[in-house]
């Protein structure tokens, strides 16, 4: 039984030794120097243990220098169109430009206005037409009148005719009283 005892507790010491020292004491004792040069691949070293600080500082130059630049490459295929883009803001207002050149004189406008008046010849009539006349060269551009005497007399018209204003006018018939018509004409001379 003692022999047992030994041999375990022997055991459990090289299981101790093996799990806690033996391990890190290995990896202070191999270097570059021990391993074969070409016998650790990528497939050995775990990814992102492996930094550029843990490099030889030859080897970190030889990284970190740029190498010659390659031939351009072949130019690649057209994209596809993208989406129009949204609408930018209103840029702001130009200044004004410059005063344009002097248009050419306009036609002659109207002249010569002049109010003419005359009155009809008085009349017992039921209606009465009466016309004042603009002076030679002179147009008419509108015109008015009213009725005097008579009994309930109205201007019940007025055109323009020719160089003319027209008047037409009703009053009550005889016997009552006699009545007439007062026009005037706006005349001008217009050009043509």
């Amino acid at each position: 039984m003692k022999r047992t005892a030994v041999l375990a507790a022997t055991l459990t010491g090289i299981v101790v030794l093996l799990v806690t020292g033996l391990p890190a004491q290995a990896a202070r004792l191999i270097t570059g120097n021990d391993i074969k040069n070409g016998s650790i691949t990528r497939k050995d070293v775990r990814k992102g243990t492996l930094t550029l600080d843990r490099l030889s500082t030859p080897t970190q130059r030889l990284i970190l220098t740029n190498g010659a630049v390659g031939p351009t490459g072949p130019r690649g295929a057209t994209g596809p169109r993208g989406a129009t883009g949204a609408r930018g803001a209103t840029g702001n207002r130009g200044s004004t430009g410059g005063t344009g050149p002097r248009g050419p004189a306009g036609a002659n406008g109207v002249s010569g206005y002049q109010i003419v008046n005359a009155a009809s010849t008085a009349a017992t009539g039921a209606s009465q037409t009466f016309a004042v006349v603009c002076p030679p060269g002179k147009v008419v551009l509108g015109g008015g009148g009213q009725v005097t005497g008579g009994t309930n007399g109205v201007i019940t018209g007025g055109i323009p005719l020719g160089n003319t204003w027209q008047l037409t006018a009703t009053a009550d018939p005889a016997p009552a009283p006699a009545w007439q018509i007062n026009g005037y004409a706006i005349c001008a001379t217009v050009p043509s």
